[in-house]
Parts: C-alpha cells; sequence; structure tokens
C-alpha cells in the first residue's frame, strides 16, 4: 500500500484539491507514474486520457505551505482544509514552517521502508513546470511521482480568491466541495474574505502611492526620510491621496482616516463599531428643548454630512441652516460627537429663530457688516452652547 504526498500553497484549498484526493483515496485518479527524466512524456500521457497500473493507496498527506500568499496564512489553509477532511477519510494535515516540497521529501527520507507517491495535478501544458518538481525527490528511491488529471473543472486559487471578494453565496459555491453545508460555506468565505481583501488593498494603496510619489534617494540607495514639516504641495497630493484611496477601496471593508500628515488605512473587523449616530442624542436634546419652553416645532429637516472638502479646510463649514427649507446641515467628517452636537443646538437656535419671524434675509454672512445679523449669531452661540451644556449636565445626573 502506498502513501501520497500532497505538497502545495493551498491558498486557499479548493474543489479540485478536495476532489482529486477523493479520486486518490477511491483509485479512479487515471494517474500516470513518473520521474524527472520522463516528466514531459508524463504531461502528454494524462492530457491524452492514458493511465498506469498504480498501487493502491491508504493515505494522503497534505503539507501545507509556511508562508503567506494573496493575504492567507498557513493557519488558514489549515482552517478550510480541516472542514474539508470530515468530508474525506485517510488524510493527514501537516502544516509546517519550510517549502511544503522540502517538508514533503524530509518525510519520505525519515521513512524509507514506504512506497510513496509525489502527486501533481494536471489541467493543461502550463502545469509542466510543476511536474518537473519530482526532481525534489530524485535521491529518494521510495517515492516516484504521480501525474494526475486535475479534478473540479480546471478550477484555480486565483479565480476563487477573486470570487470569494464579491461575497456572492451563488457565484462562489462552485469552488467549494458539494459536501459542504451553506453554513460551512459562509464560514469559509468569513474566514479568507479579511485576508484576501487585506492583501488586495494593500496592492492598490502601492499603485495609488507609486502613481502619487517620487522617492528621494540618498547617496547609498535608501529612501530619504519625509520632514515632520510638509510643503503645500505635498499636503495637496495627500489629500487627493486621500480622495483617490477612498474612492478605489469604498467604506464597506475598510477605514480610511485622513490625519494632516498621513492617510491610515486598515480593514474592517468584525464588531467594529458603525459610524457614530446621533439620532437618540438629537431627539433627546430636541426634547430638552421642548421642555425648556423652546418654540422648536415644526421640526426643521435635519441631514448629515460627510464631506472630506470642508473638513480639510480651516474655514469649512461645520453646519448650516436654511430658512427657506427649514433644515439644518451638520458636517460631522473628523469632529468629535459632542463637537457636531454642539453645532446641532446652534442651529437649532437658528431655527427657532426663524419660526420666530426673527431671521431674516441677510445680504451678507459677516458679521463685522451687520449688526443684526451679529446679534443674533451671539445669540445662537450663547443659548446654543448653554442649552447643550445643561442638556450634557441633566443627562450625566440621570445615568448616576
Amino acid at each position: 500500500m502506498a502513501i501520497v504526498l500532497y505538497p502545495g500553497a493551498f491558498k486557499p484549498p479548493h474543489r479540485g484539491h478536495f476532489e482529486l484526493i477523493k479520486s486518490l483515496i477511491k483509485g479512479n485518479h487515471g494517474g500516470v507514474v513518473y520521474d524527472i527524466d520522463t516528466a514531459q512524456d508524463a504531461l502528454g500521457r494524462v492530457l491524452k486520457g492514458e493511465r498506469d497500473k498504480v498501487e493502491p493507496i491508504n493515505k494522503v498527506i497534505i503539507f501545507l505551505g509556511g508562508g503567506e500568499r494573496n493575504g492567507i496564512t498557513k493557519e488558514e489553509s489549515k482552517t478550510v482544509w480541516d472542514i474539508y477532511n470530515k468530508y474525506l477519510s485517510k488524510v493527514e494535515i501537516i502544516i509546517g514552517s519550510k517549502n511544503p516540497m522540502s517538508a514533503a521529501k524530509d518525510y519520505a527520507k525519515e521513512h524509507p521502508d514506504q512506497k510513496f507517491y509525489a502527486v501533481t495535478g494536471v489541467r493543461g501544458e502550463e502545469d509542466a513546470v510543476d511536474l518537473r518538481r519530482v526532481s525534489t525527490f530524485k535521491n529518494r528511491p521510495n517515492v516516484d511521482g504521480l501525474a494526475v488529471p486535475a479534478q473540479g473543472n480546471q478550477i484555480r486559487a486565483t479565480d476563487f480568491r477573486k470570487t470569494i471578494l464579491t461575497g456572492s453565496l451563488d457565484a462562489v459555491i462552485d469552488f467549494f466541495p458539494k459536501e459542504l453545508s451553506r453554513e460551512e460555506i459562509l464560514h469559509i468565505m468569513k474566514i479568507l474574505k479579511q485576508s484576501i481583501i487585506a492583501e488586495t488593498m494593500l496592492n492598490n494603496i502601492n499603485n495609488v502611492m507609486d502613481n502619487l510619489f517620487e522617492v528621494e534617494e540618498g547617496s547609498s540607495g535608501t529612501a530619504i526620510a519625509p520632514k515632520g514639516t510638509m510643503r503645500s504641495l505635498d499636503r495637496t497630493n495627500l489629500q487627493d491621496t486621500y480622495t483617490k484611496l477612498r474612492r478605489l477601496l469604498g467604506d464597506q471593508e475598510y477605514h480610511v482616516t485622513y490625519n494632516t500628515d498621513h492617510i491610515e488605512v486598515r480593514v474592517k473587523q468584525e464588531g467594529d463599531a458603525p459610524g457614530f449616530d446621533y439620532t437618540s442624542y438629537m431627539a433627546s436634546i430636541l426634547e430638552h428643548m421642548i421642555d425648556q419652553g423652546m418654540k422648536i416645532t415644526p421640526l426643521p429637516e435635519i441631514k448629515i454630512k460627510k464631506d472630506l472638502a470642508e473638513s480639510l479646510n480651516f474655514f469649512g463649514r461645520t453646519a448650516y441652516y436654511s430658512p427657506t427649507l427649514k433644515e439644518v446641515a451638520i458636517y460631522t467628517e473628523g469632529r468629535h460627537p459632542k463637537d457636531v452636537m454642539r453645532s446641532f443646538a446652534h442651529e437649532m437656535i437658528h431655527h427657532m429663530q426663524n419660526l420666530e419671524g426673527r431671521l431674516v434675509e441677510f445680504n451678507t454672512t459677516n458679521t463685522n457688516e451687520d449688526e443684526n445679523l451679529l446679534e443674533l449669531e451671539k445669540e445662537a452661540y450663547l443659548k446654543g452652547n448653554i442649552t447643550f451644556r445643561n442638556w450634557e449636565d441633566k443627562i450625566k445626573n440621570e445615568n448616576k
């Protein structure tokens, strides 16, 4: 009885790998035995549908690569194989720190009296290079190469990774063994998606950076670190980069944050807090204002705006009130929630002024040019801030 050595990256394992192992255990794999001298001939024979008589196989040992590929680690690959292995038999999974081919060779060396086949799946002419890897075992007389027709309709890990990113169960289901349950497939997708996203994100970021920045080099050829103070041009480039990254990466899978002199990008993790929800706080402070006898009904329409341009402009808007539309707009990008709520209270005072008929149309927004505008703004700043502070103190005492 022979043992099959199955070394590979398996980043990630897919239905083709699974079906190949099933065929090996069942003995209907249709494989061709070869060595380094007959590798090219074996390729042609497999593609023609020829097969050799092969010793019965009583075990398959999977050797997982130690490195990371496309964001997928050996531990994640092992987790997927463990799920697959519930539907297989006579399979052992070995995870190590070295090249999987070398690990398989060492295993064969440690068991000189055991007959082994080193298996390679063949999809087409492009797999000739994989067959030549049997040279790893050239000094191991107890190991022969076994070229086996690829199972699973020519599935490739590259296509598998791309399809996982779509998040579509219908699109990805053909890449998984048919034995798996829906819950197991979704679990694997969840495991792999974050890793693949992280790798894709890094590649996208590198491409954006390469296109936007030139790196100055010193005499040794090493990159010179940026200075502490950024030039206006550099800051503009950084802002443009932030905008492009936000557009490229979206906000479903990543947190992209602009921080004056650098950009922070990270993958969203399960359990991350969503964007701050102001709804309950706004409702509470509106109730407080009504209880204080302020004329704010009918209530205005309230709009939350996330605007990068305004947040990067020192003199940009933080909020405004439209008397005609009876609409309060609040800008939240990069602001502390309490600061946002102070702006909300301020604009609600303007709404009250409007309902009382005191917020007339002005020909300027400059408080230095109109005394009436200045007085209305003084009231909004004073009463808005005091109202917010009174409300905050009330809520804190209620929660003691």
